[in-house]
């Protein structure tokens, strides 16, 4: 649906239950998923074609049916969690010498996994990263790519992909230190930077898409925290997170939501809406706003957890609501039941 032009592009039956879909950040791309495996399709365009949704690609690997997927924030990398407590990571297209990596660790099915933004991973990776590429991990090497997978018993893990740092020792090419140390000096008298080391790497490290950086990386649990001591009274129903902020929100079936700063697992706003379940959450572009639909009270909530006021609460499904999105400008909310 082209929702500025109030038309319908194209319609297309899958002839199974959707369970999951999303589109990449880039918008060329959607994920689609029912059953065990995921499949992603181009986007249709505007202009009339005989056939406008061409699959791009099968995905497979998990036993159990997927609940949930995310996009790398460069659209080249796609990971999807199932019932089976296990994630997997694709490189959207083929990528020689890759190979899809699954996570484990959990113990009860997925409800959410999450990519972090590209850009912090890089700026984290230059910023406080040693000459050996390792802040004091348990996993060696350099940062390339991290994620969180949240599952229904309220435990939530830090992922990470390191790579070891490829070390090129040529007599020939190398050179000493007082050389770099003098051209370091001429490049800072003339006001040049073209001779500092950093901004090379992160420049080539842009360059670089996030599927071509995961060759030869290794992942690994960095972390693992609780959302409540207790899962046998709550359990997670519904995440979404703000790649752009580092915000999650988590919603609970006895009514609870939360907000947390990953990857230090802060809470920052804890509240109580409902004693009935939170059957899905959504938060803003701007991270202000954070939308909850209830399905057995058929209502929409938003909530702006800075001044702690009701925006809106608007109530209109008969059969109760099961999931909800914001626009990209946050201005509008789309829900379905």
């Amino acid at each position: 649906i082209n929702y500025h032009r109030g038309v319908i592009l194209h319609r297309f039956k899958f002839k199974r239950t959707v369970r999951v879909m999303k589109f990449s950040p880039d918008g060329s791309k959607f994920a689609v998923s029912f059953g065990k495996g995921v499949q992603v399709w181009n986007t249709p365009g505007i202009r009339r074609e005989f056939a406008p949704m061409v699959l791009h690609r099968k995905y497979t690997g998990l036993v159990g049916d997927v609940t949930t997927l995310d996009w790398s924030s460069d659209s080249t990398v796609l990971i999807a969690g199932g019932k089976d407590c296990q994630a997997r990571v694709w490189t959207v297209d083929t990528v020689k010498d890759y190979e899809p990596w699954t996570l484990i660790g959990h113990k009860k099915p997925l409800v959410g996994v999450h990519f972090e933004d590209r850009q912090k991973t890089l700026a984290e990776r230059h910023q406080f990263f040693t000459d050996d590429g390792n802040t004091g991990s348990t996993l060696a090497g350099k940062l390339v790519a991290r994620c969180y997978t949240v599952s229904e018993d309220g435990a939530i893990c830090t992922r990470e992909c390191r790579k070891e740092i490829e070390n090129t020792d040529d007599s020939g090419d190398n050179k000493s230190s007082l050389d770099l140390l003098g051209n370091d000096a001429v490049d800072f008298f003339s006001g040049s930077s073209g001779g500092n080391a950093a901004n090379k790497t992160s420049a080539q490290d842009t360059l670089t898409d996030q599927a071509h950086e995961l060759v030869k990386g290794r992942w690994g649990t960095t972390s693992r925290h609780y959302f409540s001591t207790n899962s046998n009274s709550q359990s997670v129903v519904s995440t979404s997170y703000s790649s752009t902020h580092s915000l999650l929100v988590v919603g609970f079936s006895n009514g609870l939501f939360g907000l947390y700063e990953l990857p230090s697992m802060s809470n920052i706003h804890t509240l109580s809406l409902s004693h009935s379940t939170i059957g899905t959450v959504s938060i803003n572009p701007s991270a202000e706003w954070l939308a909850f639909g209830c399905p057995k009270t058929q209502q929409l909530l938003i909530w702006e957890w800075r001044s702690e006021t009701y925006i809106l609460k608007q109530s209109g499904h008969a059969y109760g609501m099961r999931c909800l999105a914001y626009s990209p400008d946050g201005i509008v909310v789309a829900t379905g039941g």
